[in-house]
């Protein structure tokens, strides 16, 4: 009976009857409906779940199409020879004999200076200008030694001659003698004072004398630190200003006494600057410490194979160390998928219908030594790495598909 059947029925004779055609309708409409539903989340469940397979392994298939679209290439593992590295951190050091901090062995005040930290220095250059009648002082103590000098080689010439003629008391001669040597003696202390305070007692006259003296650079290299200022008065002890040469820097690594071991001269370094973690520069390790610090590391220096002008005194350095050569299976960094902090090749599990499907395997792999765009990997026992063809290339298309699915 349809809807129009019901309608003719007579609305005084028949009421039940009608009413009860029309709940029989709406029910199997409902049912009908509600049969319905399971289908489609049939399909649903299906989109969504046809890559993990039931026995848990995650799978993922690509047509024709994909596959080329992926551009992906196969291919097995190769062996090759790469160097089993130990990671280090150091800083960029300076040998103690290039680190050089100026003072003066006679105090001053200063009335010359010029510097500032990070200042390229030439040896010899200028660094500062003192003032101190003390420098006055010396530079006289200097000439009246020498005019006494000069009297007593006198004295001393007469005495010995009047000695010969058995004249004048040999006693006389002996003191004279005696006062020149003495005198002699002074001069040249005199003259060492003056030297370091670079006057040159040779060309010291009356008239030549000076109350302030330079301090030149004793080396070639870079202000570090400028402790002083003008007008200030430096003692002796006081560090005008300090010099670092950079021409022979070094590597300093902090090695962990348990890997000590595997430390030999003549190793390569490859180290990376600051924030910089490749190791794009090279070196060489040139002597291993002997000592232990608090932290159980022993310090191991290796010089670099080129100066650059990055590296800087203090700047903190991340190393390895080649400590072993051995053949590995490799892969081409490509072939490994990287993916929520877990390392995935995808290997070929099987090529058929028409038209073609291909169904690729996710396999987890522990990774080792990157060198050269390869990277050494540990294979599961139960992949024949001669026969089974890897995704060498396309491994992340693979990887989107499969997420894409898992979000459907």
């Amino acid at each position: 009976m349809n809807v129009s059947q019901i309608i003719r029925c007579k609305a005084v004779s028949q009421p039940v009857v009608c009413l009860l055609c029309i709940g029989f309708l709406i029910f199997s409409s409902c049912s009908s409906a509600k049969k319905a539903e399971p289908a489609d989340e049939g399909a649903a469940q299906k989109d969504t779940t046809e890559a993990i397979s039931k026995d848990g392994i995650v799978r993922v298939s690509l047509t024709q199409a994909q596959y080329t679209v992926a551009d992906i290439k196969l291919g097995q593992p190769t062996n090759r020879s790469l160097n089993t590295i130990l990671k280090a951190n150091g800083q960029i050091d300076v040998p103690a004999a290039n680190l050089v901090s100026v003072s003066v062995p006679f105090g001053g005040y200063i009335r010359y200076i010029t510097l500032e930290p990070g200042q390229r220095i030439r040896k010899g250059q200028t660094l500062v200008t003192l003032e101190n009648p003390d420098y006055i002082q010396l530079q006289q103590d200097y000439l009246d030694t020498k005019a006494k000098l000069d009297y007593a080689d006198l004295d001393y010439a007469r005495q010995e001659e009047l000695s010969r003629e058995n004249v004048s008391a040999l006693k006389v001669f002996q003191q004279t003698r005696s006062n020149r040597q003495s005198l002699q003696a002074q001069l040249a202390a005199d003259a060492q004072r003056l030297a370091i305070l670079r006057i040159n007692p040779a060309t010291l006259t009356p008239a030549r004398m000076t109350r302030t003296i330079t301090v030149p650079s004793p080396t070639s290299g870079y202000i570090t630190n400028v402790p002083v200022n003008k007008g200030k008065y430096v003692n002796p002890a006081d560090v005008l200003v300090e010099i670092t040469n950079m021409d022979d820097l070094h590597v300093r690594l902090n090695i962990f006494e348990k890997d000590i071991g595997q430390i030999r001269l003549g190793q390569p370094v490859r180290f990376g600057i600051g924030n910089d973690a490749a190791p794009i520069h090279k070196g060489e390790i040139f002597l291993i410490g002997k000592s232990l610090a608090t932290d159980r590391t022993i310090p191991v220096l290796a010089h670099p194979d080129e100066l650059k002008p990055i590296f800087i005194p203090g700047g903190y350095i991340s190393a390895q160390i080649d400590v072993k050569t051995q053949s590995l299976p490799t892969l081409p960094e490509s072939a490994v998928v990287g993916f929520g902090g877990k390392n995935y090749i995808y290997v070929l599990e099987s090529k058929s219908g028409q038209p073609v499907t291909y169904q690729f395997r996710q396999m987890e792999v522990r990774t080792g030594v990157r060198e050269n765009g390869f990277i050494a990997v540990s294979l599961s026992a139960d992949i024949d790495p001669v026969k089974t063809p890897i995704v060498l290339i396309g491994g992340y298309s693979l990887l989107s598909k499969l997420n894409n699915s898992e979000e459907e």
